[in-house]
């Protein structure tokens, strides 16, 4: 257990090599050099983060005006598309193993003590992983420092706050009597 948390926070932590295309922090299209971010590797004095990699571009066409904004709404809509976050189905995923894992230990299977052990170390990996990835989208904005990962650090760091949230809720409700009386105004 302790190899794979050391692999996962590993992984999320080790910057790689990979050149991002189309992934600007700041959700720029065709940014010319606003922050300390810009990499402009195919020389077109555009940030090579904010514009598709060379291979999925149209090159056969030469750029008028009304190109370059058909372009921009394309680029728009493509970054709209991909601010598409799973808070249905993440909740309702993590609904149904919860159903099992409680179904589970009504039935002696497992103990409640390993059911709620299951959810607290689950609640403690997408704590992790969202606040790793929180704090290293700080870095990336606050101090202008390109930390390129596989993958879309905004979307992970959204999609595992949902599962943290949906957790949490579980997590609430166990310990509703704490809660209630913390807020209980004594007489």
């Amino acid at each position: 257990m302790k190899k794979i948390i050391f692999s996962l926070i590993l992984f999320v932590l080790l910057p790689t090599i990979v050149l991002a295309w189309d992934d600007c922090p700041q959700g720029e299209v065709l940014c010319e050099g606003k922050c300390g971010l810009f990499i402009d590797t195919d020389n077109d004095g555009i940030c090579d983060r904010s514009q598709p990699a060379p291979e999925d571009r149209d090159n056969n066409t030469t750029s008028t005006g009304e190109e370059v904004n058909s372009l921009i709404e394309n680029e728009l809509k493509t970054q709209q598309a991909k601010r598409i976050y799973h808070l249905l189905p993440i909740s309702l995923f993590l609904i149904f193993l919860y159903l099992i894992s409680h179904i589970l230990s009504k039935k002696k299977i497992i103990s409640i003590a390993d059911h709620r052990k299951i959810w607290n170390f689950l609640l403690l990996i997408t704590f992790l992983i969202s606040g790793i990835l929180g704090v290293l989208r700080v870095i990336e904005i606050n101090f202008s420092i390109s930390i390129s990962l596989p993958f879309n650090i905004l979307f992970w760091h959204v999609e595992a706050g949902i599962a943290m949230f949906a957790i949490s809720i579980f997590h609430i409700v166990w310990h509703w009597a704490y809660f209630k009386n913390m807020f209980r105004i004594k007489k």
